[in-house]
């Protein structure tokens, strides 16, 4: 079964690259799409995030603490008393949490939303691969103004996707996730937040303005003007959890990773390094220099409940 999750990723690595790739500044499409199969060196699942770490865990067990991850966003939509629970990711990149979440639900009707075609085509792969495809659909579509019906959803996540929405209270994700929740409904979004802590000089902003550049960012969110944002839609019971510790355990794991990559995929690999590519390793090489302690960016989850 991995033989055929790599298959299914290594086809796609080694595509021609497009002629998008002229522009000065890549866009998010073209950037999941030239590397994406690069978070095969990430996770072999291909989990993108972070993992959450919990006392007495190995902190070398990457792909534990990523599944981990899954699990604590599970465990915070509280759909555990419903018979046939209806999950909407947002922003579901290769698929990975919501075939965590089949493994731990077969009942729950699935579904995952991506502005990416390559990321249709490749989830939708390993959907299959993993035996769940008739249970975990993925479209194409804008996570902030979607055409999915109103109040369909039990639960509805963002798991370090809602950076890519736009502005700095994420004002038109958290509109449409309100939509699409049923009254009671949770929403749950972990990521990175800019959290008052200002930039300690104009060398940390570029930094912080170049790591955007990378990950195809206009701005984070800022923790302070999302919450309000929560408030000012209705949400209710919102609750905001400071992981930095959880997750440092897992971006410790970033230079290991990135030396093993340059070895195998850009010293000897035969796929062509496109911009995309680079910014790609450049971007987690740069968080620590814009995360806490030393930087005003911090890794939260939010939550919240549909009125």
């Amino acid at each position: 079964m991995m033989a055929a999750k790599v298959n299914v990723i290594a086809e796609a690595a080694a595509r021609p690259v497009s002629a998008a790739e002229a522009e000065p500044r890549v866009g998010l499409e073209q950037y999941y799409s030239e590397a994406g199969p690069d978070y095969a060196a990430w996770s072999r699942e291909f989990n993108m995030h972070f993992g959450y770490y919990r006392m007495g865990a190995n902190p070398l067990g990457r792909e534990a603490m990523l599944e981990r991850m899954n699990a604590e966003v599970l465990a915070r939509l509280r759909v555990e008393g419903i018979g046939a629970p209806k999950l909407l990711d947002l922003g579901c990149g290769l698929g990975a949490t919501l075939r965590s979440f089949a493994r731990r639900m077969p009942q729950a009707r699935l579904l995952g939303l991506t502005r990416v075609p390559w990321q249709v085509e490749q989830a939708t792969a390993l959907n299959q691969a993993a035996g769940c495809g008739e249970r975990v659909r993925i479209i194409e579509g804008d996570y902030e103004d979607t055409i999915l019906p109103r109040a369909g959803y039990d639960g509805v996540y963002a798991l370090e996707s809602s950076c890519h929405a736009h502005g700095a209270d994420k004002a038109a994700l958290l509109a449409e996730a309100h939509r699409l929740l049923r009254p009671g409904g949770r929403l749950v979004v972990a990521d990175g937040f800019l959290t008052g802590r200002g930039f300690v000089n104009g060398l940390q902003r570029r930094v912080y303005r170049k790591l955007c550049e990378c990950w195809v960012i206009e701005e984070l969110a800022r923790l302070d003007l999302f919450t309000a944002r929560l408030e000012a839609l209705g949400f209710t019971e919102i609750a905001v959890e400071r992981l930095q510790l959880r997750v440092a355990p897992s971006v410790l794991h970033i230079p290991w990773v990135t030396v093993k990559f340059l070895v195998t995929d850009v010293l000897f690999g035969k796929g062509k390094m496109t911009k995309a590519r680079w910014n790609n390793v450049l971007a987690p090489v740069l968080l620590p220099l814009v995360g806490a302690p030393l930087g005003p960016m911090g890794y939260c989850m939010v939550t919240a409940t549909k009125r």
